[in-house]
């Protein structure tokens, strides 16, 4: 829609202004991910300057389909419209997380929280994790591959490294790496 403001947070704050049902059709912050708490406390993040989330948009015509896009929290960047919510996550990171693309794919403890935690911190860029930033884990199950907010430890997002692996064959890219976490012996 022409005449909206640009940014997730000035779009978040004109939504609240309009009555409710007024806002269709409008770019708003998709339910459930950073920014779309009307009081402004979900996703607690000690990320300095750019924050992640999800932006969408209900399109009536000719049949009814959301679109969505990348957004930041700390500034006005907006991405690229998207089919996907999964694609906007990524480009979203892209912006606010430059280089989680690079980082190994974990896969959730079994057990020994603290123990695996220890891990990933040595295999993530120093502070990663504490400011917020994602983790990318393997699932074992397809029909979890969403990214999913404020599940990675420090707050950040879980992204999903099977729909970011499937993205990437079709893409041509190489896939990432899996850095194995289990110990011989079982949890200590």
């Amino acid at each position: 829609m022409s005449g909206e403001p640009r940014g997730a947070a000035a779009r978040f704050a004109a939504r609240r202004q309009l009555p409710i049902g007024e806002g269709r059709g409008m770019w708003g912050i998709y339910f459930g991910h950073p920014g779309a708490n009307a009081r402004g406390d979900d996703f607690p993040s000690t990320a300095p300057e750019h924050r992640p989330t999800l932006l969408a948009r209900v399109v009536d015509e000719p049949s009814w389909h959301q679109l969505y896009r990348g957004a930041c929290l700390g500034c006005d960047w907006e991405g690229e419209t998207r089919q996907s919510g999964g694609d906007a996550v990524e480009d979203a990171h892209d912006h606010a997380w430059p280089g989680w693309r690079d980082l190994p794919a974990v896969k959730p403890p079994k057990s020994n929280h603290a123990r695996w935690l220890v891990e990933v911190g040595r295999a993530y860029p120093p502070g990663w994790l504490e400011a917020g930033g994602p983790i990318v884990t393997v699932r074992a199950d397809s029909r979890f591959s969403r990214h999913l907010p404020g599940k990675a430890p420090g707050g950040g997002y879980d992204l999903a490294a099977s729909y970011y692996q499937a993205k990437k064959t079709r893409d041509a890219r190489p896939a990432q790496p899996t850095l194995e976490l289990e110990w011989p012996g079982g949890a200590e």
